[in-house]
């Protein structure tokens, strides 16, 4: 019976250590190898080295001098394609994004080994992708350089075409956001610890912590799956050089306008005052294979606001509600008010004495409020109402 329950935990610790379903970040790079005359070429050495890392990742052209990396992580790299008799053929600078997939063909031509051809790619190399969705890249330079208030870079997925607005109302790529599937590393990141729910739900995202934004508004690569938009994010990660920064920024109100509800209510301005403060670091642990990087980011953040509280009149302390036969009540604000501005009941814009109902004496055990509970303790404390442009109790 031991072994029979020991095995069991182990099958449920490797269901549970399985991977989970996620969608890849990698980037894959392919092409064909020819000479001068167009003739595909077998058995080319194609080597692919990250500039940031220097991980190195070598691949052989096949019989119809094709190759491919399936899976190479996101950044910048120097390609070479290598052949005894030929001229070694270097494409210098390629930037690979999350999940894009670009293709690189060669054209070697013969000449001594030492001789090398370089090309140095276009700082964009979405017009080399084979993928057919459409959209666009937040790099790393771009997040550094767009002003983010809040220092949350999901708030400039705005500046994409076809994005909408940033709410739960807001349309993104033709649906609503809450639609959007929104991934972190592969891994789904959307439901966070906001009320709202796709693209503007997930968990704060700071400049420092993202590397890359992915943001596709027709996609149409099977892996993305799962609704019509998709804001894929990519980590950080350290390289073989030590980079940090360090960071801090402060929201106040005290140069703020008022609202336009505090100055119709007369009342002061809220107040707020946020500072968002922290450091990164990243570099190499072993130089071209393994890597760190650690981000701090804190926020103190103090807020006080002018609420409106729903409080009881008078009458309805005592039991009393008060009505006006097949009128529903409204408050001072509205195109129907059945009060006025200072609480006296009003009809068609006119004082009217309105028809009213005690819920008290009519069980013979509850004549009034039990004076020993709870409830005549609460309404000693509550405040008599002030403002009737809001709603009535």
């Amino acid at each position: 019976m031991k072994k029979i329950t020991l095995v069991g935990w182990i099958l449920m610790v490797c269901a549970w250590s399985s991977p989970v379903r996620t969608q890849t970040n990698y980037a894959t790079l392919g092409g064909t190898v020819a000479d001068a005359s167009g003739a595909l070429i077998p058995g080319v050495t194609v080597t692919t080295k990250n500039i940031g890392t220097g991980i190195v990742t070598t691949a052989i052209s096949n019989e119809t001098g094709a190759y491919q990396f399936a899976a190479l992580q996101p950044g910048k790299y120097r390609v070479t394609a290598e052949l005894p008799g030929f001229r070694t053929y270097t494409y210098d600078e390629v930037s690979l994004g999350i999940t894009q997939q670009v293709r690189l063909n060669f054209a070697l031509q013969v000449g001594a080994q030492a001789e090398a051809v370089e090309v140095t790619a276009a700082a964009d190399t979405l017009i080399a992708t084979t993928s057919a969705s459409v959209g666009s890249v937040l790099t790393d330079q771009t997040v550094k350089d767009l002003p983010v208030a809040g220092r949350n870079v999901l708030d400039l997925l705005s500046t994409t075409p076809g994005t909408g607005y940033g709410s739960v109302a807001g349309a993104f790529a033709g649906g609503r956001v809450t639609s959007v599937n929104v991934t972190r590393d592969g891994i789904n990141v959307q439901d966070g610890r906001y009320q709202e729910a796709g693209a503007y739900s997930s968990t704060f995202i700071s400049p420092d912590l993202v590397e890359e934004v992915r943001v596709i508004v027709a996609p149409a690569d099977a892996e993305t799956g799962r609704g019509s938009g998709q804001v894929q994010l990519l980590t950080r990660s350290g390289t073989n050089e030590y980079r940090g920064s360090l960071f801090w920024t402060n929201r106040n109100s005290r140069f703020d306008a008022n609202t336009f509800f505090n100055n119709l209510n007369n009342v002061q301005r809220d107040f707020q005052n946020r500072n968002q403060f922290g450091g990164r670091i990243g570099g190499p642990i072993v130089k071209n294979k393994t890597f760190f990087f650690f981000l701090f980011d804190g926020q103190r953040y103090v807020l006080k606001q002018n609420t409106t509280g729903t409080v009881l009149t008078g009458p309805a302390r005592q039991g009393i509600f008060r009505f006006f036969p097949g009128v529903q009540n409204q408050n001072a604000s509205a195109l129907a008010p059945t009060v006025d501005t200072v609480g006296n009941p009003i009809l068609n814009g006119q004082p009217a004495t309105p028809q009213q109902v005690n819920i008290f004496g009519r069980d013979p055990l509850r004549p009034t409020v039990d004076p020993s509970g709870w409830v005549p303790k609460i309404l000693a404390k509550m405040p008599m109402p002030n403002n009737f442009r809001t709603e009535m109790a």
